[in-house]
């Protein structure tokens, strides 16, 4: 279905800047196209839009240099437009949580389901996987071969991401309509929950493997053979990089890199960038020497 960028606007008071066309998907950087709605949070990330239409503030429009193939919506709270905008006029768009399609794939030779699996639409699964029981596989996952998926997972649930409504003194959802990429011989603990990127894809690389109740964050990025140990919290938007180690009960804030070939120690709380090859615990969590 597709929407015209003026009854957006005028639904919700946005000033157009630019080519007032039609919007018939949603996105980001990642897949942007000229009939995509996007928002931009700070101007860093608005000046890297080259096209479709994007929801923006009227601070951050005037630090870039506007490109013709970019439509402009300036409003006051970019992400909180963008969420109303999605539920007005795009919920056909968002995620179906309730289709079950797991008979499709237990037709498969090359698979192992156990009992009360759900697998949602828009899901591929490859050749080896191993899916234990009671898993929930959400849609826009894609999982590769050779992958371990133990008791109680859950892939692709949203993540707590919200933004307060003041004129009706609410928590607003942000919409979570992006994907979950698990590679090739990943593994995923029981009771763990992989949270699905707002707009693009949360990723586990190749090999990683992690442990019972851990919760990665939506937009998060992991390299290959990482190794989470148990009840490691990643907050959203952090990039992990190969070859790491994060200890027991460790949680990571909102947004951090971890570089390759780096420890995080048992309960270690990381509120700082971590770079390649070091080790960092404690409550802030500090470089120690090995």
């Amino acid at each position: 279905m597709s929407i015209a960028i003026s009854q957006i606007a005028e639904t919700f008071g946005l000033t157009i800047v630019g080519k007032s066309t039609l919007v018939d998907a949603l996105g980001g950087l990642n897949n942007a196209h000229e009939s995509a709605l996007y928002w931009s949070k700070n101007a860093e990330n608005l000046a890297k839009m080259q096209t479709g239409v994007v929801i923006c503030n009227h601070q951050d429009y005037e630090k870039i240099s506007p490109v013709s193939g970019v439509c402009y919506l300036l409003c006051d709270n970019p992400r909180l437009t963008f969420s109303k905008v999605v539920y007005r006029f795009f919920k056909n768009l968002l995620p179906d949580y309730e289709t079950n399609c797991v008979d499709d794939f237990r037709a498969r030779t090359d698979l192992s389901i156990g009992q009360n699996v759900f697998i949602g639409k828009d899901v591929e699964i490859g050749a080896g996987t191993k899916i234990a029981p009671n898993v929930v596989i959400y849609p826009k996952t894609k999982v590769g071969e050779n992958c371990l998926i133990q008791v109680g997972a859950s892939i692709g649930t949203e993540g707590l991401g919200l933004e307060k409504d003041p004129e009706t003194n609410t928590l607003l959802k942000f919409p979570q309509i992006g994907g979950v990429v698990l590679e090739d011989f990943v593994e995923i603990g029981p009771y763990s929950t992989i949270r699905r990127s707002a707009l693009n894809n949360t990723v586990i690389g190749k090999s990683t493997k992690i442990g019972s109740y851990c919760n990665v964050g939506h937009n998060c990025v992991l390299g290959t053979n990482n190794i989470i140990t148990s009840n490691v919290i990643i907050a959203g938007s952090s990039k992990i990089g190969n070859d790491t180690f994060l200890g027991i009960a460790c949680s990571i804030k909102h947004g951090m890199n971890i570089g390759s070939n780096s420890t995080i120690g048992q309960g270690s709380v990381v509120v700082k960038h971590v770079p390649e090859g070091e080790t960092w615990v404690g409550n802030p969590a500090k470089k120690i020497e090995r």
